[in-house]
């Protein structure tokens, strides 16, 4: 099966990694898409480092995961990315991105796609009970493996 999952990945986090992970479980294949530097500053409130770190960090976290599968970063320049059109089984997302994946499935299916399998893994939380992101560990809230500072 082939499928797809999307992010910023602006600090891989303990949110990222099972998202990744989850990827890796149910895909043969698996097709990591990361927004492109503008679409990151334009999503975000906090500083973004460019797309080739994150891309660097991204790749490291995806050897680390994949058990050998294949895996392929692809760039997204708009909301809904390749998923939107691409030759994909299933999307992966966490509850905060549900939607997007229902709005992409809307979309393939005004293309006359096959609609995508959803996926969604529950939000990973922080030991303060709130959910593990870029954003909190930027802000000294929290470490990567959703520690209090």
């Amino acid at each position: 099966m082939k499928v797809c999952v999307a992010g910023t990945f602006n600090v891989i986090h303990k949110g990222h990694t099972e998202l990744l992970r989850k990827a890796f479980e149910e895909g043969e294949e698996v097709f990591i898409g990361l927004t492109s530097d503008e679409m990151a500053e334009s999503l975000r409130v906090v500083s973004v480092q460019s797309y080739v770190v994150r891309e660097r960090h991204l790749i490291d976290e995806a050897q680390r995961l994949s058990g050998g599968k294949r895996f392929h970063i692809v760039r997204i320049t708009d909301e809904h990315g390749p998923a939107a059109a691409g030759n994909y089984d299933a999307i992966i997302v966490s509850k905060e991105t549900e939607s997007t994946a229902a709005d992409i499935n809307d979309v393939r299916k005004m293309k006359g796609l096959k609609q995508l399998k959803i996926i969604t893994i529950d939000m990973i939380l922080a030991d303060d009970g709130k959910p593990v992101s870029s954003t909190r560990i930027l802000r000294g809230e929290i470490t990567a493996d959703g520690n209090a500072r």
